[in-house]
């Protein structure tokens, strides 16, 4: 994963936890919704002092944006049943095509 879209996951996620709505940060940052919006889409990528100008509005570390986040267990077990039930699918329906085929 980039550091760019490090920095984009991180901001989106702290701001969801905090309730907090994108024409809110944008307005706690001086910053337009739409840059909001279109960075958390990874169409914008902040710079320097706007990541800086985002922290205080989340009222955490600027370097805490920066960090890679580990998935929660319980996310991790999500993810892989969905994966488990994803495969079983695709298995599911290639054999049923290549009966057809063969």
């Amino acid at each position: 994963m980039s550091l760019e879209r490090t920095v984009i996951d991180n901001i989106k996620r702290i701001r969801r936890e905090k309730g907090i709505t994108q024409e809110q940060l944008a307005e706690a940052c001086n910053t337009a919704t739409s840059y909001i919006g279109l960075m958390e889409i990874y169409k914008n990528v902040p710079k320097l002092s706007t990541i800086e100008r985002i922290a205080v509005a989340l009222d955490v570390e600027p370097q805490v944006l920066f960090q890679k986040t580990e998935l929660d267990e319980g996310t991790e077990k999500k993810i892989q049943r969905i994966k488990s039930a994803v495969m079983a699918s695709v298995e599911k329906e290639l054999v049923h095509t290549l009966r057809k085929v063969l």
